[in-house]
């Protein structure tokens, strides 16, 4: 399982398939929380750090009425759903 721009620790501490399946059902968004050294102006600090691990949200594919399946966008059958 992958997630863009979150630690690869957390994802193995704290993304489970339960998780995966809770956000598609209930079509909410997981957010991550942890730490990260950053240097800004050659000093370094922790910065704590939020992001969006799971979204339910997909913007590249037309979701149809069962939730399910899709389709790409431009397809031909959009047009007549």
């Amino acid at each position: 399982m992958t997630a863009k721009g979150i630690k690869k620790s957390y994802i193995q501490k704290h993304v489970t398939t339960t998780c995966f399946l809770h956000t598609l059902q209930n079509k909410t968004c997981t957010v991550a929380r942890f730490l990260n050294f950053r240097s800004r102006n050659h000093t370094i600090h922790t910065e704590q750090i939020d992001k969006i691990c799971l979204s339910a949200y997909y913007d590249k594919r037309y979701i149809m009425m069962d939730g399910v399946s899709s389709l790409t966008y431009r397809h031909y059958r959009i047009m007549s759903l």
